[in-house]
């Protein structure tokens, strides 16, 4: 056999050849919104974090909208604490404070801070104070041979008395809360 058609019979025409079009090449620029928009996003996402985060928690002690002479409280309020955990608030520059711990009220002395009343001149206790360089910071940890030597498992309530520093303390205010010790 061969591949010529026989004389007198009719052969169909080969069918056509369909020829796509190419796809349409990608504007040169587009590569380059989309990276820009995904790095955007990306960095809108950073910033929210970053924003709702420090809305939360913070471990070292919480800023409160009680009053503005307060800075940071520790405990938290509500938070959970060792029996040996550090309790106070610091206060912002130019406030004094004393601190009572389920009733009891913490010595000057036994505050973070305190200096020895033998180490320095009845004049300069006197001009000074028994804590002459952080006055704003009023802390406590309990150990021993202090008013308190552990925390008490349960509920711990602090009462911080604050003021004016070198003002009478009956023209301060109080600020109260309570954490949980286990």
């Amino acid at each position: 056999m061969s591949d010529r058609p026989e004389p007198g019979v009719a052969t169909a025409p080969p069918p056509p050849t369909v020829v796509e079009p190419p796809p349409p090449a990608p504007h040169p620029d587009r590569g380059r919104w989309i990276r820009r928009g995904l790095i955007a996003a990306l960095l809108l996402g950073a910033v929210a974090v970053l924003v709702l985060g420090g809305r939360g928690a913070d471990t070292d002690g919480v800023t409160t909208d009680r009053d503005p002479a307060i800075v940071r409280q520790f405990p938290m309020p509500g938070a959970t604490a060792l029996r040996q955990t550090e309790i106070g608030v610091e206060l912002r520059p130019g406030y004094d404070g004393r601190l009572l711990i389920n009733g009891v009220e913490v010595p000057e002395d036994q505050m973070e801070g305190a200096i020895d009343p033998n180490s320095v001149s009845p004049e300069e206790l006197a001009r000074y104070g028994i804590r002459p360089n952080n006055r704003n910071r009023v802390f406590f940890k309990p150990g021993p041979g202090k008013v308190i030597t552990s925390l008490p498992n349960g509920e711990v309530t602090v009462s911080v008395r604050y003021f004016k520093d070198r003002q009478a303390e009956a023209r301060g205010r109080t600020v109260t809360w309570s954490f949980q010790v286990d």
